[in-house]
């Protein structure tokens, strides 16, 4: 199932609350929190910084696999300027 975007000006507990409830069953629910926490930590500081949403949207699972063993590289995120994997632990 694709990760939820966040809808226009969707308040956070109330995104959170529906991305969750839409991956829970994929990701088990500490892992669906974490992404569904990141990705609205990423459409703020996106947005916040001029960048395009569409960024969030192609958040999906990367291959090769760029992440230390025990990790999957889920998408990408922002750091210290520049695009980097996002580094989750498998379940």
């Amino acid at each position: 199932m694709p990760i939820p975007k966040v809808q226009g000006p969707e308040k956070e507990d109330t995104f959170i609350s529906r991305c969750i409830s839409q991956i829970v069953g994929e990701y088990g629910e500490e892992q669906a929190a974490g992404i569904c926490y990141g990705v609205w930590r990423d459409t703020k500081n996106l947005s916040s910084q001029g960048r395009v949403l569409n960024k969030i949207n192609q958040i999906n699972l990367l291959e090769p696999n760029p992440c230390q063993e025990g990790y999957v590289a889920y998408g990408t995120k922002i750091k210290d300027g520049r695009e980097v994997p996002n580094c989750v632990p498998k379940d």
